[in-house]
C-alpha cells in the first residue's frame, strides 16, 4: 500500500525530527512585522542565509495601512501610525534610508474637552487654579517613573508596589478634578484596557520611555506616513531575498545543534530562530523544550491589551477637532480629510467597553463631544480576533510583568525573541520593534 500525500508529508516530518539533517538556512525569522523585517535584513547584511516566514499575505504586522472601507479612494491606517524623530531615531533612519514621504499629524485647533463639571475647550485644559495641586501629583508620577531602568526589566527592580490597578494609582495622586480626568482619559487611550485592569507600572513605563516626560507621551504624536506605514514595510521587504507568505508556524523544536520549524505541512531545518510575532500568539506554538515556567505562565495568560482604534467618517465638524474627556471615547481627534470633503476622526477605546459594530453607539459616542456631527461610517481592524495577532498593542495585566518582563525576550537555547511587545525601551512602537530586532541579531552573531 502506498502512502497518501498527507502520510508522506507526515512521515518526512517525523524523519526530520530524528537525526542530523541538512540545514536549510542559517536563521528562520518568524513574522514579517517591522521587527522581523529589520532582523532579516541585518542578518543578510552579516552574510547569513535567512528565511522570513509570514502567516498572512502582507508585511508590516500591526503597522497596517489599507484601502478605507468607507472611502475606497484613499488608504487609512488601522494600526500604529505616529512617530517622533527625537523619540524614534531608528524609525527616522529607516525612513530616510528608503526615502519615505512623511507629513505632520493633523493640527488640533478646535477643542471639545469634557474634563470635570464644566467643559474646558482649550489646548491647555487645566484651569489656573488647579496648576499647583496638579503639579504636585504629576511630580510624584514622574518620581515613580524615574525608578524605572529601561534596560533592566520590570521584574528585577523592586517595583511591585507600583504594579497596582492604574485607577487606584491615579486616585492616590490626589489630582484636582479636571487634571484627574485628563490623566484618566489619556491613560485609557494609551493602555487599551479599562484603568481598573491596567497596571500603573505600565503607564509609568510609558512615561519613562518618553524621556521621563508625562507630556512626551502625547507629544510623540508628531508625524505620519504620507502613503501609510505599509510603504515603509514594503520598502524593507523589497530588500530581502526569501519571504514566504501564508506560512503559519505551529512548532519550534530544538534537536541537538539544529532547530526544526514546523510550518504548514513542512519542516524547515535551521541553526537559529527569531520569533518576531506578537506575544499573545506564542501560546499557539509548541516549543520543545518548553519555555521556562514563569515565562510560560505569562505567555499562556496573554497580555491584557484590548485597545480599539476606530476611524470614524463624519461631516459637519470643525477643522482640527480634538476631544478629550469622560466619554466612552476618551480621546477623539482629527486624522485626515477625505476626498469627498468629509473628515476622518480617530477614536480610541477598548473592546470590553464598546462594541464598534453598533453604529448607533458609534454615533452616540461621537455626539457626546460633537452633537452637530453627521456620522457616515466607521472603519477599524479587529486585532483581538485576528488569529495572527490576538491583541492590539501590548498592555500587561496587573502582576504580569513583575513576574516576567525582560525575561520574556531572553534567548531560549537557539530561539530568540523580538517585536514591540517585548521591547524594554519603546514597547508598542515601531521603534521598539527595531530595538528588539537589533538585540536578537546581536545575540545570534555573538554565537
Amino acid at each position: 500500500m502506498t502512502d497518501s500525500p498527507q502520510q508522506r508529508t507526515s512521515n518526512s516530518a517525523s524523519a526530520r525530527e530524528t537525526g542530523q539533517q541538512k540545514v536549510d538556512c542559517d536563521t528562520v525569522v518568524i513574522g514579517a512585522g517591522f521587527a522581523g523585517l529589520r532582523a532579516a535584513r541585518l542578518l543578510e547584511d552579516a552574510g547569513k542565509t535567512v528565511v522570513l516566514l509570514e502567516g498572512s499575505e502582507r508585511v508590516g504586522g500591526r503597522g497596517y495601512s489599507r484601502q478605507s472601507a468607507i472611502c475606497p479612494s484613499i488608504d487609512v491606517e488601522v494600526g500604529g501610525a505616529y512617530i517622533h524623530r527625537e523619540h524614534h531615531p531608528r524609525v527616522a533612519a529607516e525612513i530616510d534610508r528608503h526615502g519615505i514621504d512623511m507629513q505632520p499629524s493633523a493640527s488640533a485647533t478646535a477643542f471639545r474637552n469634557k474634563l470635570g463639571a464644566t467643559q474646558v475647550d482649550s489646548a491647555w485644559p487645566v484651569p489656573v487654579e488647579e496648576i499647583s495641586q496638579a503639579e504636585a501629583g504629576l511630580f510624584r508620577a514622574l518620581s515613580d517613573a524615574h525608578r524605572i531602568d529601561l534596560h533592566a526589566g520590570l521584574e528585577f527592580q523592586g517595583l511591585d508596589d507600583l504594579d497596582i490597578p492604574l485607577s487606584s494609582y491615579i486616585d492616590s495622586l490626589d489630582l484636582p478634578p479636571v487634571t484627574r480626568q485628563l490623566v484618566k482619559s489619556w491613560s485609557w487611550n494609551m493602555m487599551g484596557q479599562p484603568l481598573m485592569d491596567a497596571t500603573a507600572l505600565w503607564a509609568l513605563q510609558f512615561i519613562a520611555a518618553h524621556h521621563y516626560s508625562v507630556f512626551g507621551v502625547v507629544l510623540s504624536i508628531d508625524e505620519v506616513f504620507a502613503g501609510g506605514t505599509s510603504t515603509l514595510a514594503q520598502a524593507m521587504a523589497n530588500e530581502l531575498r526569501d519571504i514566504r507568505y501564508s506560512s503559519v508556524v505551529t512548532a519550534v523544536h530544538q534537536r541537538d545543534e539544529q532547530v526544526l520549524v514546523h510550518v504548514n505541512d513542512e519542516v524547515l531545518n535551521t541553526r537559529e530562530v527569531i520569533v518576531a510575532t506578537p506575544l499573545n500568539t506564542w501560546r499557539g506554538v509548541d516549543f520543545d523544550p518548553p519555555l521556562p515556567s514563569t515565562r510560560a505562565s505569562v505567555v499562556d495568560e496573554g497580555h491584557g491589551g484590548r485597545g480599539l482604534k476606530l476611524l470614524v467618517h463624519v461631516n459637519n465638524v470643525p477643522q482640527g477637532l480634538s476631544c478629550t474627556g469622560d466619554g466612552v471615547f476618551p480621546t477623539l481627534y482629527e486624522y485626515r480629510e477625505a476626498p469627498d470633503g468629509s473628515t476622518i476622526l480617530v477614536a480610541f477605546t477598548d473592546s470590553s467597553s464598546f462594541d464598534p459594530t453598533n453604529f448607533g453607539d458609534v454615533c452616540k459616542a461621537v455626539h457626546y463631544y460633537v452633537p452637530e456631527a453627521e456620522v457616515i461610517g466607521v472603519d477599524y481592524h479587529d486585532w483581538e480576533q485576528d488569529p495572527l495577532f490576538q491583541a492590539p498593542w501590548v498592555s500587561p495585566k496587573v502582576g504580569q510583568f513583575t513576574r516576567a518582563h525582560k525575561s520574556l525576550a531572553d534567548p531560549h537555547g537557539a530561539i530568540h525573541f523580538a517585536g514591540s511587545d517585548v521591547s524594554l525601551q519603546f514597547p508598542g512602537y515601531i521603534e521598539g520593534a527595531f530595538e528588539t530586532a537589533e538585540r536578537a541579531v546581536a545575540e545570534i552573531l555573538a554565537n
